[in-house]
């Protein structure tokens, strides 16, 4: 799968401002241009599998919880903003209550199956 620069820049970047950007990978910050040179010259130096980590995240789709603060996901969002910290509370709580509920309601011995299968 071939990725533009702008592709790899939201897929392996969180922007912290419209002229800043951090690397995922390694947390070190980058300035924005007009463009996304600054970030690719370092996925290319310092980050040779820079490929396979977009791919990889590009499949599993694994969006850090502040994505939820990304300006193009509020402008195309069809409800009120939320901030990262009220995201993870929320998160949290959900967790904490899917964990309690299937705890009450598996019995004492149960087996799980799994089928290898994936198309």
């Amino acid at each position: 799968m071939e990725f533009t620069n702008k592709d790899l820049y939201y897929l392996l970047f969180t922007e912290l401002s419209p002229n800043q950007a951090r690397c995922n990978t390694c947390i070190n910050v980058f300035k924005s241009g007009n463009g996304y040179t600054n970030q690719v010259h370092h996925l290319l130096k310092r980050h040779p599998d820079y490929q396979e980590l977009a791919a990889a995240v590009f499949r599993k789709d694994r969006m850090p919880v502040s994505f939820c603060e990304r300006p193009l996901v509020r402008k195309n969002a069809k409800m009120e903003p939320i901030s990262a910290a009220t995201l993870q509370k929320y998160l949290d709580a959900l967790y904490g209550l899917v964990r309690e509920v299937t705890a009450t309601t598996l019995p004492d011995k149960f087996g799980i199956v799994l089928d290898a299968l994936t198309t």
